[in-house]
């Protein structure tokens, strides 16, 4: 295994530095929990390493790599608490140490993961109808009437 040219190395790492906070806090906002927000970014960055070779925007390559991850824990982990309800488990999720900010925080929460995610981008990261159409894989109307 041959180690990254430094010059290479080092434009991942400003990428890195400049972009982990913003993603994070992204993450945060789509799972309510910052222990898997953390996780989510983390994994982000590492497929983006994974990558590098290939990406020609890092920030939207990461941004789109943490919602699809983020949309994929939330399935997940609506299902874990609906499997649980079913058998008279406690529900005892990962996002139950977030804290309720407001009447918003508890509506996202109710939503549906796609439709939590297309206004988490569209009011918090501030993207427009095509830039989140793109992350999401659908046409702009499509992330419109989500």
């Amino acid at each position: 295994m041959t180690l990254p040219d430094t010059s290479e190395k080092a434009g991942f790492d400003r990428v890195y530095r400049r972009h982990l906070l913003p993603i994070t806090r992204l993450a945060f906002l789509l799972v309510r929990s910052q222990a898997v927000a953390e996780d989510l970014a983390h994994d982000a960055f590492v497929r983006l390493y994974e990558h590098r070779d290939d990406v020609h925007n890092p920030p939207g390559f990461v941004r789109t790599v943490v919602v699809r991850l983020a949309i994929r824990w939330q399935e997940r982990d609506r299902l874990e608490r609906d499997r649980l309800a079913v058998v008279g488990g406690e529900d005892r999720g990962v996002g139950a140490e977030a804290p309720e900010v407001d009447e918003m925080w508890d509506a996202l929460g109710r939503l549906a993961p796609e439709r939590a995610t297309v206004l988490v981008l569209r009011y918090y990261a501030d993207l427009a109808y095509d830039e989140i159409a793109g992350i999401l894989g659908c046409s702009a109307a499509t992330a419109r009437s989500r």
